[in-house]
């Protein structure tokens, strides 16, 4: 092998190499810019609740009293204030209300609305409300703060231990305390005690 033999050797290997450099370095690069791609553009559209999709304010640990005599108290995780912060989304809203007998009733929620200027709240997705030992469950409640009145035309359940109702409708007075179920009532009662004449059930 003479000289211009070997030179031509040594240029042909060094080509080689930079050539798989070259090939290698443009692979790592299509890897990062792939990797840098579906970091940034990727992120699934559920990560943010819809309920908090929008314009306005996002505030953790929300809490809200209403003024008033008897003022009323509002929890949330999560909450989205609106530009003119008239209005909130919650997420997992939880109220306190206490009624006009000194009994405390408890609602919370999946989700809800709050209008500041009227005070009036809307909850839904598995409601619950609860109030001494009983239960009631709804899809959906208003609450207006001017009537002092929940109300719900979806269907409805009261688990109170021994008794079970469940109907559509109800409304709820927070001032007096009372409960109507408005709809296709039933009702089972259990472990029921045999009273004498003009006895009361054990309820």
């Amino acid at each position: 092998m003479n000289h211009k033999e070997i030179e031509r050797w040594h240029r042909l290997r060094n080509i080689k190499k930079a050539s798989q450099v070259f090939v290698l370095a443009t692979v790592l690069l299509l890897a990062s810019g792939y990797a840098v791609s579906w970091y940034f553009h990727e992120v699934p559209e559920f990560s943010v609740p819809p309920a908090l999709q929008g314009s306005g304010m996002r505030i953790d640990n929300f809490s809200y009293s209403s003024p008033g005599a008897r003022p009323w108290e509002l929890k949330a995780h999560t909450a989205l204030v609106s530009e003119n912060l008239d209005n909130v989304s919650l997420i997992k809203p939880k109220v306190l209300y206490r009624g006009g007998r000194g009994g405390e009733i408890f609602l919370s929620a999946e989700s809800g609305k709050l209008d500041k200027n009227s005070r009036n709240v809307l909850a839904k997705g598995d409601v619950t409300v609860t109030y001494r030992d009983l239960l009631f469950t709804a899809g959906h409640i208003d609450y207006s703060d001017q009537t002092k009145i929940a109300e719900t035309s979806s269907s409805v359940a009261l688990d109170g231990g021994d008794l079970r109702v469940t109907g559509k409708g109800l409304k709820l007075s927070i001032e007096n305390e009372e409960m109507v179920i408005e709809h296709d009532v039933k009702a089972c009662i259990s472990n029921v005690h045999i009273v004498g004449p003009k006895g009361k059930l054990p309820l």
